[in-house]
């Protein structure tokens, strides 16, 4: 049989999340990969790139301007237009409605079979705001859609709350959970002398950070480690550059240094900002909730959130309002380690692994 051919079409270079995906599905298909660089993203092109048959980056595209963001599209147009004319694909995963539109743009004039696969891992603000310009964005991914054969979910919130009311398809749940094949092996863990805070990831979360930042600065029983890249990375090198017990090591590369990061942390501070109004905040499943339970790492986090539901449940670290002080403290100096390790235990290997997730994802798109 013939090997599908898949093209991922994303609107910045693949994360972990992609590259597993990548990886993956190109043990049985041939896939290609077409980005647009962002520079507050890690490059793990070496992590992926021997699996594609193209592996290119079309453009770069600067975070946050969305204006620029349509006219680099704009100008990329001819580049997928001659990529497409001469690679003809089954399947396309897009990760939102700009990239699919884009596609749609450059196969005008081409017949294509071509499945169209969108995969959404956070909901936008125009999803849950009744601003003008949040209507219009509906209108026009409502009439994107209808070029949309099969839907992927990160959390099934999202579907639950939004997409099920413009889709009516196919859709597939896949929680960002890590395929054990690209783990890394875990280490020991080190004892530490304080106690040790991680912030792992993209940082987007400010004011829940600035919390923590004021509730543990200079007291010599704490140390907060932040790793990543994002938003709000001008804040914590502010933090870390006054104060000796908050320390950022800049951006990781999670297939070879998330076991020593974790190894290296006694709690994972993941908080979301729920005072902001974003239901994304509210409802997102993150990859870093995974990746803890793996390797055993408490967490802290927002209640009145889908991620905070799941540690209470699951008995794994600790929920408190966001951003109270004084419950933060009170969490941090009592946490019960001995219990909560005792329930990591406990927990079945898919409620973190994505491998027989993964085995059906292949199902899915090739149905």
């Amino acid at each position: 049989m013939d090997k599908k051919q898949i093209l991922f079409l994303l609107s910045h270079q693949p994360n972990p999340r992609f590259v597993k995906q990548i990886k993956h599905l190109a043990t049985s298909n041939d896939v290609s990969v077409i980005y647009f660089y962002r520079d507050y993203m890690k490059d793990l092109s070496d992590e992926y790139n021997s699996s594609c048959k193209l592996n290119e980056n079309i453009a770069s595209i600067s975070n946050g301007n969305y204006l620029q963001r349509i006219g680099k599209y704009l100008q990329s147009v001819q580049k997928l237009y001659k990529i497409l004319k001469v690679n003809k694909y089954d399947t396309l995963i897009v990760n939102n409605i700009d990239t699919l539109a884009f596609f749609k743009i450059c196969t005008l004039f081409q017949k294509t079979n071509t499945k169209i696969v969108i995969e959404i891992s956070d909901l936008r603000s125009h999803t849950y705001t009744n601003s003008l310009k949040s209507k219009v964005m509906r209108a026009i991914e409502q009439f994107m859609f209808r070029f949309v054969d099969k839907l992927i979910v990160t959390s099934p919130k999202f579907y639950d709350m939004y997409y099920s009311k413009i889709f009516n398809g196919k859709w597939f749940l896949l929680e960002n959970k890590p395929l054990s094949t690209l783990l890394p092996q875990k280490v020991k863990k080190i004892n530490n002398n304080k106690v040790v805070i991680g912030i792992v990831g993209l940082l987007l979360q400010g004011k829940p950070y600035e919390i923590l930042f004021e509730t543990v600065k200079n007291d010599d029983r704490f140390e907060v480690h932040i790793y990543g890249k994002g938003t709000y990375q001008k804040l914590v090198e502010e933090y870390a550059y006054k104060y000796n017990n908050i320390k950022y090591f800049g951006e990781y590369n999670f297939f070879q240094d998330s076991a020593k990061i974790y190894a290296s942390l006694d709690i994972l501070y993941m908080p979301y900002d729920t005072t902001n109004g974003s239901l994304n905040n509210k409802i997102a499943l993150p990859n870093k909730l995974y990746e803890a339970m793996y390797f055993q790492v408490p967490i802290i986090t927002s209640s009145g959130t889908y991620l905070g539901e799941l540690v209470e449940e699951y008995r794994i670290g600790e929920t408190i309002k966001c951003c109270d002080k004084e419950n933060l403290i009170k969490f941090i100096e009592n946490l019960n380690y001995n219990e909560i390790s005792e329930n990591f235990k406990s927990l079945q290997s898919n409620k973190y692994l994505a491998d027989e997730d993964y085995i059906k994802l292949g199902d899915f798109l090739n149905e």
